[in-house]
């Protein structure tokens, strides 16, 4: 299950499935969908911290029972959730820090790298392990070079070997690399940080960089100018609210 918790304006998502190694469900999956569209429609809420709880690693991924068959659009249909799990995080008006500990395996890792902010713990691990059993990394796994450069994330991905908590801090998928009984504190620290800014602009910086990553250079320098000045009609109008 998907629980969560609330300190002020940061909410906590933690994955709480140890006994199955956090691995993700369906319906797991559709929690975190639904918490992170509505920690972003929350104006009250200012960050968000994943996490996991019960002692085990951060997630082995998907949980295998939801491929243990042989139809594909059952398939296409699993990997897509999965896919609309890591839009919601990044579409997430709110910025997301993610805390790591253990393993943090496929689907999950994935997830991982569509937030903000990630932090490892000095014993984490991390695996792409698809092609191993016989499928393809897909979906965010697209976006992996991004985060940890083009060698490195096809090293990943095509070897399916564990990558230490120090391999992947390295090579910058990691913002920092802590004791493991201070993952938590150091991601919240990065949404504090975060925090001392307008939630509005964040918001806008956040689309902002999806639009770098996704259009030409000259598009996304156009598209920029219209945030900024999106910035200041939204300022205007607050000072225009206060005058009255």
């Amino acid at each position: 299950m998907i629980t969560q918790t609330r300190d002020g304006a940061i909410l906590t998502i933690a994955i709480d499935n140890a006994a199955k190694a956090n691995s993700l469900t369906a319906e797991m999956l559709t929690q975190l969908i639904d918490a992170f569209d509505a920690a972003s429609a929350d104006q009250s809420l200012r960050g968000v911290l994943l996490t996991s709880r019960g002692g085990a690693g951060f997630s082995a991924g998907m949980d295998t029972a939801q491929f243990d068959h042989a139809d594909s659009e059952r398939a296409c249909a699993t990997i897509t959730h999965l896919g609309e799990v890591c839009e919601a995080v990044k579409n997430c008006d709110l910025p997301v820090a993610t805390a790591i500990r253990g393993y943090c395996v496929g689907g999950a890792l994935e997830i991982a790298a569509a937030a903000d902010y990630r932090v490892g713990a000095e014993d984490s691990w991390y695996s792409m392990p698809e092609v191993r059993i016989g499928i393809p990394s897909v979906l965010d796994a697209a976006n992996l070079w991004r985060v940890m450069g083009w060698t490195k994330a096809t090293e990943l991905i095509m070897t399916a070997n564990r990558f230490t908590g120090q391999d992947m801090d390295r090579c910058g998928f990691l913002n920092a690399l802590v004791p493991a009984d201070r993952v938590e504190d150091r991601a919240l620290q990065y949404l504090r940080d975060t925090m001392e800014s307008d939630r509005a602009v964040i918001a806008q910086q956040k689309r902002l960089f999806r639009t770098w990553r996704n259009t030409h250079e000259q598009t996304a320098i156009a598209d920029s100018r219209k945030e900024f000045a999106l910035a200041f009609a939204r300022k205007g109008d607050a000072q225009r609210q206060d005058a009255q």
